[in-house]
């Protein structure tokens, strides 16, 4: 069991809205007690964009697991992450290192292994390309890492099965009904694709911290986050503009929002900028669990009546960040989400979109394939 606390603020009206710690909200006590922790929740997502949950159902012996075999996959020889690297993944799934050495607009250094749940591709030529981001992952061979690919697969099983479970929370915690959210998500769970990701962050050379992932909001709609090591390198920016810790907790997954659901709300839940640190001395590990909404969606045609007492809570949140409460719609939300998400990852990723999307190529890469690649758009939150 995971001892629950309150997150601190400062006595002044000025800041009576601000944290300094990260709430920790026990998923216990939506069986015990179910309005108080939908009122927890709710404060949670509409003033911070980040919380800790608690004592949640995915099995602890899962989790051991997980956090023993997760690393083993860097010890890999370099060559046989090179044989998994995502250029060889139409689906971008895959290995992928990260460093200012092999990317144009990112100075942050981690190594990184994308996959998704056991999905086999439906695309058809003809088909709308978007049905490519769907498949089955690059695994490394039995022989080469025993156990890998049916432990992360478990695991990542438990995650979307606890993930459509939550999005059940957050929409009564809003408000409203349990199911008002589900029109964002196909009837059959099996044509999503949640995304995960293992990650190292390797320790800095000269004993001083560097970035790991620079400063920016996820473009999911939830992330759920297992932070495997002791580290205390996530940090995120609160109301005042302060960078604050999020050190791990023993049975807990951190959860933030993303901007899709930022946007699915008309920004009554943010998506809170966070960043992590390059650790000093031992590698730091975690694995990034990240829920998407159905490709066939188009966002800005879905509105969600929110009660007075919600948007009150909204309206005293942007006046405390002196932002403006109007939201309004970009034209890409009217797009089908699927060509949102493959847009994003085109533009990340040329030498995927060359070789398994040559009739995008040209429309993304107008001066042909990069030197360095992007790692993507900028998501950082103008809030």
């Amino acid at each position: 069991m995971v001892e629950i606390s309150t997150p601190i603020s400062r006595s002044t009206d000025a800041s009576k809205l601000d944290y300094y710690e990260i709430p920790i909200i026990d998923w216990q006590l939506s069986d015990k007690d179910k309005p108080l922790f939908l009122r927890q929740l709710r404060d949670a997502m509409i003033n911070i964009g980040f919380l800790y949950l608690a004592n949640h159902p995915v099995p602890h012996e899962i989790i051991a697991q997980v956090k023993e075999i997760a690393p083993k996959f860097f010890e890999l020889p370099q060559e046989s992450k090179d044989m998994l690297d995502m250029k060889n993944s139409m689906h971008f799934h895959g290995y992928l290192k990260v460093s200012g050495a092999t990317l144009s607009n990112d100075a942050s250094v981690r190594e990184q292994f994308n996959f998704g749940g056991a999905r086999t591709c439906s695309w058809k030529e003809g088909e709308p390309e978007y049905l490519k981001l769907n498949g089955e992952a690059l695994w490394p061979s039995e022989q080469d890492l025993p156990e890998f690919r049916n432990t992360m697969l478990t695991y990542y099983n438990h995650v979307e099965d606890l993930s459509y479970k939550f999005t059940r929370l957050v929409s009564e915690a809003l408000g409203l009904g349990p199911d008002a959210l589900d029109v964002l998500f196909d009837q059959d769970h099996g044509n999503l694709q949640p995304r995960c990701k293992v990650l190292r962050y390797p320790g800095t050379p000269d004993g001083q911290p560097g970035s790991g992932i620079a400063a920016h909001v996820d473009g999911s709609f939830l992330t759920y986050l297992l932070q495997a090591t002791d580290h205390r390198t996530l940090e995120v920016k609160n109301l005042s503009g302060e960078w604050i810790p999020v050190p791990p907790k023993e049975n807990t997954f951190v959860i933030n929002l993303g901007k899709t659901l930022e946007k699915a709300t008309r920004r009554v839940l943010p998506a809170t900028p966070h960043r992590v640190l390059s650790p000093i001395g031992a590698p730091r590990f975690s694995v990034a669990f990240f829920s998407s909404i159905g490709h066939e969606v188009r966002l800005a045609e879905h509105y969600f009546p929110f009660p007075e007492e919600v948007l009150e809570m909204k309206y005293a949140r942007d006046k405390k960040l002196g932002v403006d409460s109007n939201f309004r719609f970009s034209e890409k939300d009217m797009d089908l989400a699927g060509e949102v998400v493959l847009a994003r990852k085109l533009r990340s990723h040329a030498d995927v979109t060359e070789r398994f999307y040559p009739n995008l190529f040209s429309r993304y890469y107008p001066n042909g394939r990069p030197a360095k690649p992007n790692t993507g758009r900028n998501l950082m939150s103008k809030a």
